[in-house]
Order: structure tokens, then sequence, then C-alpha cells
């Protein structure tokens, strides 16, 4: 049977080191899939960089609620719950403090909102839904937000990892998630795929870019970035696909099973 393998790049326009690393790891090596941060100052012409220099790399889009130094698309004093006083969503742990405060319109906005952009931006849907840091799968109105999204459009969404509510119900999904593990030398990657189950589609997911002197404003991976990228381009590993006879393949695959 067939071995079904998604390989998505989150951050996708986080910053332009970033989504240079994606866009590579996409032309040289195993990724199929990225996931915008369409709020980021970068992300609307990292978008317009995709569709042109790699089209055949699915978008779709990382829901941004918490992180480093991350921006909502609303105007701050839309959203004034979700926000430190700086204007930029909670980083962990102050996020997780502060949750039970979040007032449900201003999220379920937010969520909308950044949908909204990605369609204005990409002019079309995106290919999934996901989240930065798994935050929206620990909100019940981000939930809702999501799941409402994912059934109106017919979207699939990342496996939920059984943290929260279990929003992938009746939605389609890929049957287990793994993260790409940077600290780990490279062998363990080609054990995973060497073990992937047959008949079944799986996401890896993982952190490719480069790395420079501003990214760390933005982000609290900076040069680890650049080994996922190493690993994602290396021939051991477009050796091992090749040998254990998996498909490549991106959110996409779902509308081919229905």
């Amino acid at each position: 049977m067939v071995k079904y393998l998604i390989v998505n790049a989150d951050d996708y326009g986080l910053a332009a080191s970033v989504s240079q690393g994606i866009r590579e790891s996409h032309q040289r090596g195993i990724v199929t899939s990225t996931t915008v941060m369409i709020g980021m100052d970068n992300a609307a012409e990292a978008v317009q960089q995709a569709l042109k220099e790699t089209p055949n790399l699915a978008l779709g889009l990382h829901l941004v609620v918490a992180g480093k130094a991350q921006k909502p698309v609303l105007p701050p004093d839309q959203i004034p719950t979700l926000l430190r006083p700086d204007g930029l969503f909670y980083d962990h742990p102050a996020w997780g403090e502060h949750a039970s405060s979040f007032n449900p319109d201003e999220m379920m906005r937010e969520v909308y909102a950044q949908f909204e952009r990605f369609v204005a931006v990409a002019n079309r849907l995106p290919t999934h839904l996901d989240s930065h840091y798994h935050a929206t799968y620990f909100h019940p109105t981000a939930v809702e937000a999501m799941r409402s999204l994912a059934l109106k459009h017919h979207l699939p969404l990342r496996h939920d990892r059984g943290v929260g509510p279990s929003i992938v119900e009746g939605i389609p999904h890929p049957v287990s998630f793994y993260e790409l593990d940077h600290d780990q030398p490279i062998e363990v990657l080609l054990s995973f795929l060497q073990t992937l189950p047959e008949g079944e589609i799986v996401e890896l997911c993982c952190h490719p870019g480069y790395s420079n002197d501003t990214l760390f404003e933005v982000d609290s991976w900076t040069k680890v970035r650049e080994i996922e990228l190493a690993y994602l381009t290396d021939p051991r590993v477009q050796a091992v696909i090749t040998s254990e006879q998996i498909t490549l393949c991106n959110f996409d695959v779902f509308k081919k099973s229905e």
C-alpha cells in the first residue's frame, strides 16, 4: 500500500530569511506545504514570491494568537484583551496565564480576519489551517472559529495531537503528526521515514530557514532553522523517500480521497 507524507514548513512570512529557506527546502528538498503567518510585515511579499517562484508549494494558513513579537491583523484597539500593552500577542507562559480573560468575540474576529487577509493576499483559499504554537487548539472560541472556517470552506486541519477539545472530529486531517527534531541526528529522521504506516496520511512538521541578525527579534529559533533546512535537503533523506516508495503530497490529497 501507498505511504503518504505531508511535509509542512511552519512560519512562512515570519521573516524574509525564513521564507527563503522554506522555498529552498521545497525546491531542493522534501517540503511540500507551508503555512503562512499572514499578519507579519513580510507575509504579503513572501506569498507573492511563493506563487511566482514555487507554484507547487501548497500554502496554508498558520493562525497566530500567541508568540514572540507576533502582530495581529486587526488594529490593537479592536482586540485589546488578546494583546500585551505594546499591541503584540502574549508569548508563553504569559499567554496561558491571560487566556481565560480573552474576549471571545475578539478572538473570533481576529481568527476570521487572518483568514480573510490570507484570501485577499493569495487570491485563493488556504490549503489547510493550523496554528502557531498550536495555541488556537487550547482556546474554545478559537477552536470554534477554526472548525467553522474548515467546515464552511471544506478545508483540512492539522491533527490536534490530543490537546484541548478535539477540533478535528468530522474534518479531514492527517492520522498522525510528527515534528522534526533538530536536536536529534539526521538518522532519527531517516528512521521515521522508514517506519511510516501504509495507507495512512501522516504530517511531518518542520521549521527550516536561514538565520540573520534581526531574526531573533521575532523568533526564538534562529540557527536551528538552518539545521532543519540541511536535513530536509539532504540526499540521504530523498534516497529513503525513494526506497520506501513514499508519496510526498500536501493537504490537497484529502480532496482526491473524497
